[in-house]
């Protein structure tokens, strides 16, 4: 089995929206991760919403911290967020600096989260290439 792990801020949009995404392009020997360095209170409000119009949902009912993943082993881990990362301890495969669109009209999360959804299949296709 392989293992991505997608990680943002907060683990409250970003990095959820990223595996719910990276599920549907992912092998069937892939297994998608997400977290955040710090857990937020909860998801953000619109997150499962936007995913359904495309037929998929948050892998997670709560956000995650970067900790509750510390036994884990990753193949690839992908940074997102409006920032460049922290020192994690991790080796950070893919840097994606991107805005937070939760404060964006419903269009504009819609256009975030179709570019995501490109830059996602692209990465799910040269991982899963790589590692086969």
């Amino acid at each position: 089995m392989k293992r991505i792990l997608f990680l943002c801020p907060d683990n409250s949009l970003l990095s959820p929206m990223a595996q719910a995404l990276a599920r549907l392009y992912a092998q069937e020997d892939t297994l998608t991760y997400s977290a955040g360095l710090n857990a937020a209170e909860a998801l953000d409000p619109r997150l499962a919403s936007m995913l359904g119009e495309l037929g998929l949902a948050p892998r997670i009912q709560a956000p995650q911290s970067l900790a509750e993943h510390a036994d884990l082993r990753f193949d690839c881990c992908v940074w997102l967020g409006p920032q460049p990362p922290p020192s994690t301890g991790l080796n950070l495969d893919v840097q994606w600096i991107l805005p937070d669109p939760s404060g964006l009209p419903d269009e504009a999360y819609r256009h975030f989260r179709d570019r995501l959804a490109e830059r996602v299949r692209n990465l799910m296709n040269l991982f899963e290439t790589e590692l086969d």
